[in-house]
């Protein structure tokens, strides 16, 4: 095999749906093996609760290993108990698994949760409802769910709240980015917008907005994973996610911005002569803010700038000068589009100052 290929193959194993694929199998597999070297464990059941109790995190694989073996012996206590009131039937079969419906929702498991449950429950209580060796089946969930606990730890490299961090920073470094190429274009264009670069500067800025709020997501579930697993600390993921509002508050405004050039674009006119330097080194001195937040944040998250801090006063004194310039303008519509960037600028570094 040659180092291409090589480095192909370990790349895509390093992807998270390839990863867990593979590791669920190793599960199941383990899980099974194990079932046959005991006549006391199911390899069947084993497999199968492995299988199905695979989380991408760690915590949320002890909160579903915890919630799935409550919820299957609920179930199978509910099963014998309709067994024994109605026979083995298929009436007795439809009553246990609407309890596990029911109980899936008290433990809020969802609706995979719930299906889970009781496909496990099917499995422990036997394919006739037959109540023979069932200890042997409640040892096969018991197996499968410490093995897929084990293997959740290793199914994402790194805590949550570390690859929320890691990926929200790449954000606001995306944002900085941005605002950087806007600032030189206003420059090197003399003012001028294209109705191309407008739109992909604010599909830039959207997608920017799209992937804050799904790290969001992960944010608050490590917050809530910190109830969980002892490799979640509280207060971390709260300041991660502090962090996270942080850059979508920033991303919500660098979305504005960027209609407001878009609709600039459209009437194809340039900027007054002086207004497109001043407002680019708004821009500039704002980017260097984000990415100086950005950077502290890498070790600090939600670490806000000081007001006295270097990249703080240039971006104060860069607007003031702009919005002096801006003030003296007679034309309507580039005094509106100048003052509604300020504001936007304002508003930026007002978050990263923590003052909004």
């Amino acid at each position: 095999m040659t180092s291409t290929a090589a480095g192909r193959l370990l790349a895509q194993a390093r992807r998270p749906y390839p990863r867990l694929a593979v590791l669920s199998a190793a599960a199941a597999a383990t899980a099974y093996a194990l079932g046959t070297l005991s006549s006391h464990v199911s390899p069947v059941v084993a497999a199968v609760t492995a299988l199905i109790s695979v989380r991408p995190t760690f915590h949320a694989s002890v909160r579903e290993a915890w919630r799935q073996v409550l919820g299957v012996i609920i179930g199978a206590v509910f099963a014998f108990v309709a067994v024994a009131a109605l026979g083995p039937s298929a009436v007795a079969l439809f009553a246990a698994l609407v309890v596990c419906y029911l109980t899936a929702s008290l433990l809020r498991l969802g609706e995979e949760g719930a299906v889970a449950v009781g496909v496990t429950v099917i499995l422990v209580v036997g394919p006739h409802l037959s109540t023979d060796a069932i200890e042997t089946r409640l040892f096969g969930v018991l197996v499968g769910s410490l093995l897929a606990l084990v293997v959740s730890y290793f199914t994402r490299p790194g805590t949550p709240h570390g690859r929320a961090l890691a990926d929200v920073v790449e954000q606001g470094d995306r944002a900085s980015a941005l605002l950087t190429a806007i600032g030189h274009a206003l420059t090197e264009r003399d003012g001028h917008l294209s109705d191309v670069l407008a739109d992909r500067w604010l599909d830039e800025a959207e997608d920017i907005l799209g992937r804050t709020t799904e790290i969001k997501q992960l944010a608050l579930d490590a917050v809530d994973g910190a109830r969980w697993s002892p490799l979640i600390g509280a207060a971390e993921a709260q300041a991660v996610l502090s962090q996270v509002k942080l850059t979508e508050a920033t991303a919500i405004t660098l979305v504005s911005m960027c209609r407001d050039l878009q609709v600039a674009a459209d009437r194809d006119r340039a900027m007054p002569a002086g207004m497109a330097t001043s407002l680019s080194d708004v821009l500039l001195a704002t980017a260097g803010a984000i990415s100086e937040q950005s950077s502290t944040a890498r070790r600090n998250p939600a670490e806000t700038l000081d007001d006295d801090a270097d990249v703080m006063g240039t971006a104060t004194r860069t607007r003031k000068d702009a919005a002096a310039l801006v003030r003296d303008l007679d034309d309507t519509r580039p005094l509106l589009l100048g003052g509604s960037l300020l504001r936007d600028t304002e508003k930026i570094t007002e978050t990263l100052s923590g003052h909004y």
